[in-house]
Order: structure tokens, then sequence, then C-alpha cells
């Protein structure tokens, strides 16, 4: 093991000790107090009963003790399953028994009466703060604090000698239509990654990202080590709220924010109003979904900053394309693919694509996965014969190589009446119209078409308009294919926890109103 992060921690350290890692609300962690605490951590791990099998589960919210706790593992040689807190407690209990976690760092926010058994559960339990008073901590529970005292940090080094099956990270998907599955993702995967994105984002020490993004996800956990590894700062915020985002950007003067399009939507909404001071800002980086063109201009012309979109998945840990600083925005395309990734276009036949042609991206590369946790048919049926990931969007490439997602997903593609309808297409018409504030195009079953295009919109404030109108707007914008059937009208459409749009939910929603029992 390269021990990659840590040994860029330690350079971070010696070079710019007193510069500011993490700000997790008043608190400062410098890069020297950095260092010291993730190796007291890695420490601290030796004096449990650790089994060549067992892994640490992080159930936190975006705070100092996650990443510290994150690092220290990965120097250790502790297997990491970070938890998503939105998951289901059922969810949350299967990826538990799933990965064989033993050991947890967890905030006592998600520590309630009628969770309490479950964590008694673990053979060690490590609380970031004090547990609620009528909840009096078991043996076998200790203090994150504390915990760091425990261990001789000159030991941080030695590793922990575990199974040689078991990854470095198990990430779990979020399971809207099964249960989660344990994407296996090593240090070294991470550390390509992050070198990849550097040669696009060339960020400097002196760069400070706010970090509304979930650590658990994919996107927040590779922002929070490309930043760690740069020697930047990264500025820890709990949740997505649109208003402490634009407060904390004028606070800590960041000048990256990297977030999800729908996100987006709702700050250039605040900034317009002319209540925010976002002037420090330099670069916003949109991942996890697609970003709407109308969207990208009005972040771009309101908050006075330029847009990077980038695409990527959980399997490929996660970047696998973003617009470059040096050429800035590009309108519909998610950017060159990283020097250390490959792609390629393929038809429905698996057979290579002619070049500008819509296809499904495979991907093969050091940052892509080895296959889901436990889940040999999953993982056969993920890859190509040849070894290619499949990613499941269907986009294409142009003639300087960027990559653009032209359809979706292509399990979102909607065939009507024997035509593809892809609903990006209909969803950026819909977001360039004045009223419509957020946008979403679903299919849904139909006897004689097959498929009818359902879009699901969102108004702005004070906004009015009907079915009909939007229809009408619709037909002078798209081939007659494509304009939508129906329309609902929502207050807000359904999300997951980075702000990706739910689309599993709406097709069960508009079925049952479109096609009632």
């Amino acid at each position: 093991m390269a021990l990659e992060f840590y040994q860029r921690l330690k350079k971070n350290a010696q070079n710019l000790p007193d510069h500011p890692a993490i700000i997790d609300s008043d608190t400062t962690v410098t890069y020297d107090q950095l260092l010291k605490q993730v190796e007291h951590f890695a420490a601290g791990l030796d004096t449990l009963s650790l089994e060549p099998d067992s892994k640490l589960g992080l159930l936190c919210l975006n705070q100092k003790e996650y990443l510290i706790a994150f690092l220290g593992s990965l120097l250790k040689g502790l297997p990491v399953v970070p938890y998503n807190f939105m998951l289901t407690p059922e969810d949350i209990v299967y990826i538990t028994q799933d990965a064989g976690v033993d050991l947890i760092v967890v905030n006592p926010v998600f520590i309630k009466p009628e969770t309490a058994r479950f964590f008694s559960t673990f053979k060690h339990r490590i609380t970031t703060h004090p547990c609620p008073e009528n909840l009096s901590p078991e043996e076998g529970t200790t203090l994150f604090k504390d915990f760091l005292k425990t261990g001789d940090r000159n030991s941080a080094q030695q590793r922990h000698r575990r199974s040689e099956d078991i990854p470095d990270v198990i990430m779990y998907t979020s399971g809207t239509t099964a249960k989660p599955k344990g994407v296996m993702l090593n240090e070294s995967m991470f550390d390509a990654n992050a070198y990849g994105i550097e040669t696009h984002l060339p960020f400097q020490p002196e760069d400070r990202a706010i970090m509304a993004l979930p650590l658990f996800h994919s996107f927040g956990n590779m922002i929070a080590l490309l930043f760690l590894r740069i020697g930047g700062t990264l500025i820890l915020l709990p949740q997505f709220q649109p208003k402490t985002i634009l407060a904390a950007i004028d606070r800590y003067q960041a000048t990256v924010l990297p977030l999800v399009p729908t996100i987006y939507s709702f700050l250039a909404q605040l900034v317009a109003r002319g209540e925010h001071n976002v002037s420090s800002l330099r670069y916003c980086i949109s991942g996890g979904a697609a970003l709407p063109h109308a969207l990208l201009h009005k972040v771009e012309t309101l908050m006075k900053v330029t847009v990077l979109e980038g695409y990527g998945l959980t399997e490929t840990s996660p970047v696998i394309s973003v617009n470059t600083i040096k050429e800035g925005s590009v309108v519909g395309s998610v950017g060159p693919v990283l020097p250390n990734v490959q792609v390629k276009i393929v038809d429905e036949l698996g057979r290579t694509a002619p070049h500008g042609t819509v296809g499904e991206i495979l991907v093969k590369g050091s940052t892509v996965m080895p296959g889901y946790w436990k889940l040999p048919e999953e993982t056969r049926e993920a890859f190509t014969d040849d070894g290619w990931l499949k990613t499941g969007d269907l986009g294409h490439r142009d003639d300087a190589g960027r990559l653009y997602i032209s359809a979706g997903r292509k399990k979102d593609l909607i065939i009507r009446a024997g035509e593809n309808v892809a609903p990006l297409a209909i969803e950026n018409v819909l977001i360039n119209h004045p009223a419509i504030l957020e946008a979403a195009a679903v299919g849904v079953p139909h006897d004689r078409l097959g498929e009818q295009v359902v879009a699901c919109v969102v108004l702005g404030e004070g906004q009015i308009i009907t079915e009909l109108e939007l229809k009408k707007y619709c037909r002078a914008k798209l081939p007659p294919f494509s304009v939508p059937d129906h329309f609902k009208f929502y207050q807000v459409l359904p999300k997951n926890t980075i702000g990706k749009i739910l689309k599993t939910r709406l097709r069960e929603d508009v079925q049952t109103d479109i096609n009632p029992a």
C-alpha cells in the first residue's frame, strides 16, 4: 500500500502546517492538526480487538470527525463503509449485516430510543459528541475526542492485517429499486481519480470549497479528498440549505462550490434578489445529474462564476470527465475525459458507434471498480465480456473529444409509438420557460402508444401557467412525438440525498394518477 493520501497529508502538514484544512462550524483544523488527529485515530484502532474481516462504519453528518476517521482508517488499512443517513433503518441494518460492520463512528443525532438496540450490536462504538441523557452510553462506547487519546501515535503506520479480498472502501448505492449494492473501491483508485481531476481543475491551496454535498456520497467524497490532497480548505455544511450555503460563501470567502443542478436553481433565485454576496466565488462544479442549458447560463450570469459540469459514477471513483478551467464551460458538455480514463460509445449491439452519434457510454481505467461486494452475478452484468463498465448512460463525443450526455439514462429513455424520446431534451426545453423552476420528464405505460410522456414541473414563485399553454410552448420547440402528453404540477420534486431527482418515484406517482388501478 502506497498510503497515497497519508503521504500527501504529511507533505501538506510540513509545507502548510498552519493552513486551514477543515472549517467545521466555529472550529478550524489546520493541516498540522489534521495529520496528528488522523495518526491518533489510526493508532487508537490498535487498541481494539479487530478481526481480519472487521470494518468501520461511518454514520455522520458533514463533520470533521468523519474525515479524520476516514483518513485514519485508510492509514491503518481498516476497510470503511460510509452510511447514507437518509436510508431507511432497514437499509442501514441491511448494509451493516451485508458488509460485516463491527465498529462504528456515529453522530448521536442518529441514536434514538428506537435505534439504540441496533447500535448496541456493534462491538465498538465511537460517538462524535456526548450521547443524549436518556441514552446512557453502554460498555464499548467511547467519545471521539477520548478515542484519539487511546493509542500510541508512533504505531499509526502499523497496518491492520485484513483479509485479502476486502477493499479499502465499500460505498453502497442508494437502492431506490432494490437493496443497496456495495461498490468496492480502493485508495489507489481515489488517488488516481483525484490526479485526473487536478489536470482539468488545478485548484490551489488558496481555494476554499463549500462542502454541502454529503461526504458519504461519491461526489462529496472525491471533492473532499481532492481538496485535502492539494492543500485547500474544506468548509463543511451539514445540510443542503440554499440560504446557509450562500451565507457560508460570504462568511468564509469560498472560491469553489460543488453541487447538483437542482440546488443551483434555488441559489440563482436567491442571488437574483440581491440579498447575498457571492463575489468571492470563482467556480461552480455541477455533477450528479444533467445541467439544463438555461440554468447554466442563469448561474453564470447572476453569480458571475464559471460553471464546470462533470460526469461520473460511484463505480468509477467517481469522475469520468469534467470541463476544464482552461476552456471554461461548454454548454451541454460534461467535458473531456480524464487522462487516466478510457471511454467508448457503442450502439445497441455493442459495436463502436460512428463518431458523433449517440450510444451507451462504456468506461475502462484505473478508477473503475473491480465489482460489487458479494454480488458476482450483478458484477458480470455490469461489464462487457472484454472488461468495459456499462454506465447505462447515453451520450456522444464531439470533434474535440468532449463528452455529452445526449439522452440521459438508458433506462429513462421513453419509447412512444416506436420513437425514442429523450427526457433530457424535453427537460432542457421546459427549464428555458421563464415560469418553470424545475422539470423532469418520465414515461408511463400506455396500451396504444407503448408509453406516454409526462412532464413533472415546479413553477417559480408567483408563476401561473396552464397545461395547454405549456403544450403549445413545447410544440414550437420539440418534434411532435416528444411533446408531453400530460403535465403534472408539483410544489417540489422528490430528490435523493444529493438533490438528484428521483424519477422512479415520479413514474410511480404519475402512473397512479394517469392510469389509476
